[in-house]
């Protein structure tokens, strides 16, 4: 038994005999958001990832799981040029489009290029929404999209999607073309668009993890406003309340409460004092809650009872890399440019020693099932998992939208 929520894949079921939504992942990546959207009950037409690492996870968990999606779903292709190449799919009556367009140009760490930059997949999915008409709609980026050096484009990227067929014309700069957007009346296609910063832990996923999220449905749809905006299930004063006023925390995992960090003291008296925390939230998940269950890794030795779960020798602290607090959620994954993000990627346990994350704990931080292999070498598989979305997160945009699209009262979660 352990102590996490996805240890296996659990699909929405259809309701009354329905067939289920039809999806298009794009920059599906390591599989993240496409793991989210089939336990929310969609059905994955096709995969669309250009990274051949990635490609070899996607396959290498049809092959494992076949329900989950079709080997032959995968497609290793640009997303700029993949509808040109495919004309044979029979994609009439998609559901959803849905993916995560590579952050780098947006991302602090990155180059900052934004709209400049060649990796911007923006005009790409809107293209594809244009081409493929879906029902709905779900891109994921980073909040750097939220700076005031990037907001403009931002603002112009979302009015493009609720218009998608106002077309950029050739050698037009995009502040024309978002001028032409803005006055266009009747676009013919349109979405409402729907902006959300979901913050991972809130949601009960084992790390501090914010990201952006443009949510689109047509409005033609019975159900286009069904719509609700995702709401936090956990929280990080009952964390604290659970660590340091009942103690609960430290009993679950049989183990001493240590002494309160200088850091939490002053909430944690105000949470002694009562009235500062919901009573019906959940306790953010930490790192430790997340591992519970895995033994210990040994360096350089394969676990032969879980996948990935191999040590990794090595682990260090240097400036603004100290790791992650194990009771704690973990930090941010990160893809890593030049290999792993390693600061991200360790754990700082409370004797102040560290050791790295493997692979199979940082695909539970992203709350990726147990089941879920990530092959190929760990710097491959920690960016397949760095870039992914939570699957959490996207499981829970999922049931919201199976709500729109089915146009009836939401089904309760346990």
């Amino acid at each position: 038994m352990t102590d996490n929520p996805n240890s296996k894949f659990t699909p929405l079921e259809p309701r009354n005999g329905a067939k289920m939504p039809r999806s298009v992942e794009l920059f599906a990546g390591g599989g993240g958001m496409a793991i989210g959207m089939f336990n929310a009950g969609f059905e994955h037409e096709q995969l669309i990832e250009r990274d051949p690492r990635a490609c070899a996870i996607l396959q290498a968990n049809a092959d494992r799981s076949p329900a989950l999606w079709k080997r032959e779903h995968v497609r290793e292709m640009d997303v700029r040029n993949w509808l040109k190449e495919a004309p044979d799919l029979d994609l009439d009556g998609i559901d959803l489009v849905a993916g995560g367009p590579p952050c780098q140009p947006f991302s602090i760490s990155g180059v900052h290029a934004g709209e400049n930059d060649d990796r911007n997949m923006f005009p790409a999915s809107a293209e594809t929404v244009r081409t493929l008409r879906p029902k709905c709609f779900v891109f994921e980026n980073v909040p750097g999209l939220l700076r005031p050096s990037f907001r403009p484009y931002y603002d112009y990227i979302t009015d493009w999607l609720k218009k998608p067929s106002v077309r950029p014309r050739r050698d037009e700069h995009w502040t024309a073309h978002h001028e032409r957007i803005v006055k266009t009346k009747r676009p013919g296609l349109s979405y409402f668009v729907h902006r959300q910063v979901i913050e991972a832990a809130d949601l009960g996923v084992p790390q501090a993890r914010k990201r952006v999220f443009l949510i689109g449905i047509r409005k033609d749809l019975p159900g286009a406003k069904r719509w609700s905006e995702v709401r936090p299930t956990h929280a990080r004063d009952q964390l604290l309340r659970e660590q340091w006023v009942t103690g609960t925390y430290w009993q679950r995992h049989g183990i001493k409460k240590p002494e309160l960090p200088e850091r939490y003291r002053s909430r944690v008296e105000l949470l002694r004092g009562g009235g500062l925390w919901a009573e019906e939230m959940h306790a953010w998940r930490t790192t430790r809650d997340a591992i519970a269950g895995l033994p210990a890794p040994e360096d350089d030795v394969e676990c032969p009872t879980f996948l990935n779960h191999r040590g990794i020798p090595g682990a260090r602290v240097y400036a603004r890399h100290s790791g992650g607090w194990i009771d704690w959620p973990a930090k941010t994954l990160k893809a890593g440019v030049h290999g792993v993000a390693g600061g991200e990627a360790m754990i700082r346990f409370q004797d102040e020693s560290v050791r790295y994350l493997t692979v199979r704990e940082s695909a539970r931080v992203q709350t990726f099932p147990d089941d879920y292999e990530v092959p190929g070498t760990r710097t491959a598989a920690m960016r397949a998992l760095g870039n992914a979305v939570a699957v959490e997160v996207a499981a829970e945009i999922g049931r919201r939208l199976r709500v729109v699209l089915d146009d009836k009262p939401p089904v309760p979660r346990e």
